[in-house]
């Protein structure tokens, strides 16, 4: 079975060919660049690209995977959450292929396609009930899912995403929009404990509205002394920052592990890249025997592969294809 999956819910705007679970192609083209220099995505310039982009895209996807328009079996689209003009783009085209193709169409809330990511080329074996971990730009989310179709989150952020965090930080200091690969680079373990910074927590669910004003606070009090923000400095300062914020989404999800008795974990979202999180979810597994299922670093941003997985397995779950009158959702 051939499955097109369509992903714009932010600033990527990407079109994947999957036969059954293996990922025949997967491309993407970010409109980022036209965002740096606003420092975070701008809704108009992102649905201007998803519309300047989308048919472009599926004809490399569909080149790329060496299959015809014709031989797809199978729709599938990111209908929430996100912004709602990106949404439409990716929405309405995957509806217009649907009637024009013929075939059914599915939505996909494209949070649930992040924890499914590990699963495809059949890396993991999809088994239940597991823990999902989403850790993005715009959400961290720790999700029950006792089947692919009964799913709820047991723990969130109250705030700020840790993403956007990393981001807002990176911004304050200088580093350039988007941050988190820098601060990742910049990380040395040496300085994790250089400087004492917290992360909110309550039961499951996190803070990272503190610690984003903590760091700016520290950088203001340094500078009023007239102290330079070295490299040196700009280090220690951020890789206590990453250390504190990592293992605060690491004990939680080590929390929720044990509080649901459930050894299995599948991880998502943008921030799954981050070199520090997947080792320390590397060291966790062993030293608690919890089984973290962590996605190639190609499938952890937003991506049409983990869009076309997950609706592949909804569609010959339920047997059933979404409404064409299904709306989009920022929620």
């Amino acid at each position: 079975m051939y499955t097109l999956g369509i992903e714009t819910s932010c600033d990527e705007t990407s079109v994947a060919v999957l036969k059954n679970l293996t990922v025949l192609s997967n491309l993407t083209i970010s409109s980022l660049k036209a965002h740096k220099k606003y420092g975070g995505v701008v809704p108009e310039i992102a649905n201007r690209a998803h519309l300047n982009n989308i048919d472009k895209v599926l004809k490399l996807a569909l080149e790329e995977a060496k299959v015809k328009i014709e031989a797809i079996d199978l729709i599938a689209a990111t209908y929430k959450p996100g912004l709602i003009g990106a949404l439409l783009v990716g929405l309405n085209f995957a509806k217009a292929l649907s009637v024009t193709l013929k075939v059914p169409f599915i939505g996909v809330n494209h949070l649930h396609a992040h924890f499914f990511s590990p699963f495809l080329n059949y890396k993991y074996k999809l088994r239940f009930p597991f823990l999902g971990l989403v850790v993005s730009g715009g959400h961290t989310s720790i999700y029950q899912i006792e089947q692919i179709d009964k799913i709820k989150i047991i723990g969130s952020t109250q705030d700020d995403a840790c993403g956007e965090t990393l981001d807002k930080v990176a911004l304050n200091y200088g580093l350039g929009y988007p941050g988190g690969k820098v601060i990742d680079k910049l990380f040395e373990p040496r300085y994790k404990n250089a400087f004492k910074f917290k992360c909110g927590k309550k039961g499951l669910n996190l803070s990272f509205s503190g610690i984003k004003t903590a760091l700016a606070y520290k950088k203001n009090e340094l500078e009023s002394k007239k102290k330079r923000l070295s490299l040196d400095l700009k280090k220690k300062l951020l890789s206590s920052f990453q250390f504190s914020l990592v293992e605060a989404i690491v004990k939680t999800i080590v929390e929720a592990s044990k509080t649901k008795e459930i050894k299995r974990v599948s991880c998502g979202g943008g921030v799954i890249a981050n070199s520090f999180l997947r080792d320390r979810l590397k060291q966790e597994q062993k030293k608690e025997s919890i089984n973290f299922l962590i996605p190639p670093l190609e499938y952890t941003q937003d991506n049409g592969a983990m869009v076309a997985g997950l609706g592949f397995y909804l569609y010959n779950k339920k047997g059933v294809a979404s409404s064409l009158a299904l709306a989009a959702g920022s929620s």
